[in-house]
């Protein structure tokens, strides 16, 4: 068994700023404008502990290497949060509220190629990285102060600051909701999913939500579906590109802590249509088949197969709460269709494993906690088949992508 750790938050998102030393360049030579080149490439990005706190660092690739080596790879600094669109990768500063363009030239070289600062737009809520539309379209969600911050990607520049109804309850200290991921989807809809982290644990919403930004009408819209108790900030995604809306260990927890009789399920899984809405036909709830006493996540779906993070029956939550992500969970594959359960252990030889991008349709993971010590790429190839692609020398992959 392991630590209720198996999916770290935003953790694609370098532990995503979520928080989630040498090297061939130096931070000055970073900064100079090596030019954009036009050949594919797939970049990686490792963070190191060092004596002076976590750094971050990024490489490109004609195809992914047998080992990821930092000292080859350029520094991009602490509490990054890295990602990637079209042909260049971005790297947001939260503590700065600036993000940062890079370039990737033919020869595999990475530059600073321009920043936006978002410290002049008022904006203070919670807010996670920006969804791209296209090469010249952007979108920054900070809906905790009722804002959306549109700019160009191409220039760098803001473009327009959108008024829309702020959050309910994301300035309700006891219940805290919030959003941090989105999705844009083929109805050109942005959608984020709507989690919350109570500390009033009597007051954990007992509806999952979403947020649906039209990008045609600049309106936001909360959907809420009272299938299922409030979940995570983030979707599960199928392997087919469906969104699902998973279970959160924050209403888990709430819910051992609560005095709330007849919540809705808290382990359940809601299903996300392009368009912005619950598909009222699909909602599997997964603690029956599971046998467990609480579903802590769903980290992915892979054909008709989720796999599920759970405590089982037999446990019983601490006396203290902040004890309770201690305890040993399990996993299992369980099929929405029959509900048929399967163990799960091919993550065991890896320790704690986590998203760190898509790549043409596929999932890739990184890993810590490994009982070799070892810090591994690995690509999802089926629902409990995965194939290590390199190996991380000296820190933790934390996310992948492709340009061009």
């Amino acid at each position: 068994m392991k630590t209720n750790r198996f999916f770290i938050k935003h953790a694609a998102l370098a532990l995503m700023s979520l928080t989630f030393a040498l090297t061939s360049c130096s931070s000055d030579e970073s900064k100079k404008d090596e030019g954009q080149g036009n050949n594919p490439a797939v970049i990686a990005s490792v963070r190191v502990n060092t004596p002076g706190g976590r750094v971050f660092y990024l490489g490109a690739y004609d195809k992914f290497p047998s080992t990821l080596d930092y000292k080859t790879m350029t520094e991009i600094g602490p509490g990054a949060t890295i990602y990637s669109y079209g042909e260049h990768p971005y790297v947001w500063n939260g503590t700065a509220s600036t993000l940062t363009k890079y370039n990737v030239s033919n020869d595999m070289k990475i530059s600073a190629s321009d920043a936006l600062s978002l410290t002049g737009t008022g904006v203070s809520g919670t807010f996670g990285p920006p969804a791209f539309v296209s090469e010249t379209e952007a979108y920054f969600f900070a809906l905790n102060d009722g804002k959306i911050i549109k700019f160009n990607p191409t220039t760098m520049a803001i473009t327009e600051t959108i008024a829309v109804t702020p959050l309910p309850l994301s300035n309700d200290a006891a219940v805290k909701t919030s959003t941090y991921m989105s999705y844009v989807t083929s109805a050109k809809k942005i959608i984020l999913p709507v989690a919350a982290t109570p500390t009033d644990f009597n007051k954990f919403p007992q509806y999952a939500q979403i947020a649906v930004f039209d990008i045609a009408s600049k309106a936001v819209t909360y959907v809420k579906d009272t299938r299922m108790s409030m979940g995570y900030d983030t979707f599960a995604k199928g392997n087919d590109g469906t969104l699902y809306y998973r279970p959160s260990r924050a209403t888990s927890l709430s819910l051992d802590y609560s005095t709330v009789k007849g919540a809705p399920p808290a382990g359940g899984m809601l299903k996300v249509n392009p368009n912005g809405t619950f598909d009222p036909n699909f909602f599997v709830d997964l603690k029956a088949p599971l046998n467990a006493h609480s579903v802590n996540v769903v980290a992915y779906v892979h054909g008709d197969k989720a796999l599920a993070q759970y405590l089982d029956n037999t446990f019983t939550p601490p006396a203290k709460p902040a004890d309770w992500y201690n305890a040993p969970t399990k996993f299992a594959l369980v099929d929405l269709k029959t509900l048929k359960v399967e163990p799960f252990t091919s993550f065991e030889k890896y320790g704690t494993v986590y998203s760190v991008g898509t790549i043409d349709g596929v999932e890739y993971y990184g890993n810590i906690t490994a009982p070799d010590g070892k810090f591994s790429l690995l690509k999802q190839k089926g629902a409990a088949d995965f194939e290590a692609v390199s190996e991380a020398l000296g820190g933790s992959v934390i996310f992948v992508g492709k340009l061009r």
